[in-house]
């Protein structure tokens, strides 16, 4: 089966990522022979990332945590909302306007960085991972965890190196720390961080006017005991879990 880098360029890619990722069909006539689903099975996503793989560009994650993965997932509506974003400004936006938005994720992967160093990461492991052999990324994204995007803006790559980071250090303290009521402040640090993820998405796409929703993997993440006197509050993009203190 052909990629749709080969058959329609880029767009074609990220096309293919949309559907990915909430499950729609796009234009009129693609997807005509797909099941109409909310979630592609094991198999469907292992082929979408097969075929998103042959695009030199593309970015291949395996999150081995419940926090790596909601802020994988979210890489895919923030990038659709950050490149629409990019396309507006000097046209719907001011300029201005739009790199003020910009700044702010810029402002998420500094805290993000800063917090990876507060758990112990350096410099030098702030850099990207090498790029693996062609086909053990093709088995790779067999893998059930993989998740394969072709970003299209610079902040997307930047973000999605946060989260690679993030995810092996949270693994790494889970499994290896001997007191881990020691790390409880981190924990508190790294779910407050994605929640400004999120709620910088949800701006984003209320202001080009995309649709997006609280990912079902942040509402686990962030779910406590509900307070009955306390107001559920709201974001464009849906109900906010809520806010943990700091």
């Amino acid at each position: 089966m052909a990629s749709a880098t080969q058959q329609n360029g880029q767009a074609g890619s990220a096309r293919k990522e949309e559907q990915g990722t909430n499950g729609r069909t796009g234009p009129a006539g693609q997807g005509r022979n797909r099941p109409m689903r909310g979630r592609p099975s094991p198999e469907e996503r292992a082929e979408h990332n097969r075929e998103r793989l042959q695009d030199p560009q593309s970015l291949l994650l395996l999150p081995r945590t419940p926090e790596g993965r909601v802020i994988v997932g979210m890489l895919f509506p923030l990038d659709k909302a950050v490149n629409r974003l990019r396309l507006s400004a000097g046209h719907s936006l001011s300029v201005g306007e739009v790199q003020a938005q910009l700044d702010r994720i810029h402002e998420w992967v500094h805290l993000g960085y800063e917090l990876l160093k507060a758990m112990g990461v350096s410099e030098q492991d702030f850099a990207p991972a090498p790029v693996l052999n062609y086909q053990y990324r093709l088995t790779l994204a067999g893998q059930r965890n993989a998740r394969v995007i072709t970003p299209r803006s610079e902040e997307t790559k930047k973000v999605s190196r946060v989260a690679e980071k993030l995810d092996g250090v949270i693994l790494h303290t889970r499994m290896s720390c001997d007191d881990l009521s020691q790390t409880e402040h981190l924990f508190t640090k790294i779910h407050e961080l994605i929640r400004r993820l999120h709620e910088l998405i949800a701006d984003f796409c209320a202001q080009v006017e995309l649709p997006y929703r609280t990912p079902r993997e942040a509402e686990d993440l962030f779910s406590e005991p509900p307070d009955r006197g306390a107001q559920t509050p709201m974001t464009a993009g849906g109900t906010v879990p809520p806010r943990i203190a700091t």
